[in-house]
């Protein structure tokens, strides 16, 4: 294990941030958490989701601590399939290896990676190493205890509290399950974490500790914003690829949460899941 300065180069650990043109201040903000971790990663893998041909935007970070890799996601616009490049980039390049993603509008503390690490390595190396993740919303923290368990059927109801920020995952458990959903404009978190529960003797190690912070955007455009058409795709898409797993009890939850927090109905949201079931029939989809 080398060191730089005073820190630890941790190997076979690779974060990865998916990011937009306009986001470049939070960008920058992500990635300065990213240089404080008392345990550096062995790369950054940053992947812009744009499909022009102007680069001159793509913002220029480096370090001389660890290797920053920034790609355009020149094909299907969004989170998941930027991920994905970032991913199928991390697998060529560090075959053996856990990815740690960090949102562009997150942060970390500094001792974020040195614990997912810590864990993993005094747990025979799971799967997944989920960290507590701290809800910021208007500035104000709110109270919510960290993971200790998970089960599938969690995450067909709702979240909750294992997402994009405190996801530190092997790259081989990533590529089981699949990856990301390709189009899946919300609910990404959720989806993979039934794919990843889906895989048989799958392990999951918990920190007990929050060290991941996710900033609640409330602005009109986030996803969270009542009557999102975005978020009502996603729910859409979401119960077209999930809902065969679902029981009567649980579509009830389901709907219920999607209209408590969102205000979408459940004919509203089976209607777009209808619209998705139609594409994927769609030979223009294959």
């Amino acid at each position: 294990m080398g060191t730089i300065g005073m820190k630890h180069l941790t190997p076979n650990i690779i974060t990865l941030i998916a990011t937009l043109p306009e986001r470049e201040g939070l960008l920058k903000r992500a990635w300065l958490s990213v240089c404080a971790q008392s345990s550096l990663p062995c790369a950054c893998v940053i992947v812009v989701d744009d499909d022009s041909s102007n680069t001159e935007y793509i913002p220029k970070l480096s370090t001389s601590s660890f290797p920053v890799h920034t790609l355009k996601n020149t094909e299907s616009s969004g989170a998941a399939s930027s991920w994905n490049m970032g991913i199928h980039f991390i697998e060529q390049h560090w075959p053996d290896s856990y990815i740690a993603i960090l949102d562009d509008d997150d942060t970390w503390d500094t001792n974020h990676l040195a614990l997912c690490f810590d864990q993993a390595n005094r747990n025979d190396w799971p799967d997944v190493v989920i960290s507590g993740l701290r809800v910021i919303c208007n500035g104000e923290i709110q109270n919510r205890e960290p993971l200790n368990q998970l089960t599938l059927q969690d995450f067909l109801i709702g979240n909750p509290g294992w997402q994009g920020s405190n996801t530190f995952i092997q790259l081989s458990t990533l590529i089981t399950a699949g990856c990301f959903t390709s189009r899946l404009t919300s609910c990404n978190d959720r989806d993979l974490a039934i794919r990843v529960c889906s895989i048989e003797g799958v392990r999951f190690a918990f920190t007990e500790s929050h060290t991941a912070n996710w900033t609640l955007n409330t602005n009109q455009q986030a996803l969270s914003t009542r009557f999102s058409e975005t978020k009502l795709d996603g729910l859409g898409h979401f119960y077209h690829l999930h809902n065969h797993l679902m029981t009567d009890e649980i579509k009830h939850l389901f709907f219920m949460r999607a209209s408590t927090l969102f205000g979408w109905s459940e004919r509203e949201i089976k209607k777009r899941a209808k619209e998705w079931q139609d594409a994927y029939k769609s030979p223009s989809s294959n």
